[in-house]
């Protein structure tokens, strides 16, 4: 594997834990029972995305 290979992977998987954290979060603030569903639906698309 070359290196920009390895680097855009990296990259790619550090984008996709920022996106978890940051919906996280923002699940942990949420107060609102229907958002908290939106926003957790979201980090299971970001969790299945990390997966591939």
């Amino acid at each position: 594997m070359n290196d920009s290979k390895v680097s855009a992977d990296e990259n790619a998987e550090k984008t996709v834990d920022e996106r978890i954290a940051a919906l996280v979060e923002k699940m942990r603030k949420e107060a609102v029972p229907e958002r908290l569903l939106e926003l957790a639906r979201e980090l299971q698309k970001a969790l299945d995305e990390r997966k591939r």
